[in-house]
């Protein structure tokens, strides 16, 4: 039986999921809406992943930006089309900014919706400039390209972490109807990933020893931010340094 254009999206979106998964994806943060339906049932789907509502698209990227600053890995952020989708833009210049890797998925109206007046519809393409790594539009979902889904995932995914960690917008046109039931995947890329979170560096005895030498008998700043975690060698530097 041929698949209808519903379970061909439903499956195209299983696929994106699985893949992510396979790489090390745990978190997504949805901000509802009807047009984002098939990538929110996929993701719903998976117990591997945790799923959180957000009501307010904003406070959905932060959520997730939160994720993949704390974990270093990216956290998926999905919302409707339209006006939706640019509230991530905050976020995603965050996102930029502090290099913390984020997947941007933003729904879209297919082709043949742009620009005739279809309700929370806008131009989409590159919506967030060069705040993100990549742009990336996936196209309406076809079963000519299953073999390509895979690929599209992984490079959305592996694109929020090299060569400097930080924000993918990958855009999804779908069609309606927009509820179908996920088919067989195609088989799964075999490509090892290290899913694993850098290690808390520290600073040793001897470089903070280098530095006393450095600045003795000059006054100054310290200025210590993000990516500065042993606060007792930041105060033994300061007081050493009097």
């Amino acid at each position: 039986m041929t698949p209808s254009a519903a379970d061909i999206a439903a499956t195209c979106c299983a696929t994106f999921v699985d893949t992510w998964i396979r790489r090390g994806v745990t978190h997504a943060c949805v901000a509802p809406g009807s047009r984002s339906t098939p990538m929110a049932l996929a993701l719903a789907a998976r117990p591997e992943v945790s799923l959180s509502i957000h009501h307010d698209e904003r406070s959905a990227a932060f959520a997730a930006l939160g994720v993949g600053l704390a974990s270093g890995r990216p956290a998926i952020v999905l919302t409707t089309s339209g006006t939706a989708a640019v509230h991530l833009h905050a976020a995603v210049v965050e996102a930029d900014l502090a290099r913390v890797p984020l997947l941007a998925l933003t729904a879209d109206r297919p082709p043949e919706l742009q620009g005739v007046g279809a309700p929370q519809t806008i131009d989409q393409q590159d919506l967030y400039g060069r705040s993100v790594r990549a742009f990336i539009d996936a196209g309406v979902p076809d079963a000519s390209q299953r073999d390509e889904w895979r690929a599209t995932a992984a490079r959305a995914f592996d694109t929020c972490l090299a060569p400097v960690p930080g924000p993918v917008q990958l855009n999804l046109p779908f069609r309606e109807p927009l509820l179908g039931h996920a088919g067989a995947l195609p088989p799964a890329i075999d490509h090892s990933v290290d899913r694993s979170v850098a290690e808390d560096t520290t600073i040793d005895a001897s470089t903070v020893d280098d530095l006393v030498q450095l600045l003795s008998g000059r006054r100054g700043v310290l200025v210590a931010g993000y990516g500065v975690d042993d606060a007792s060698a930041v105060h033994r530097l300061a007081a050493d340094g009097r």
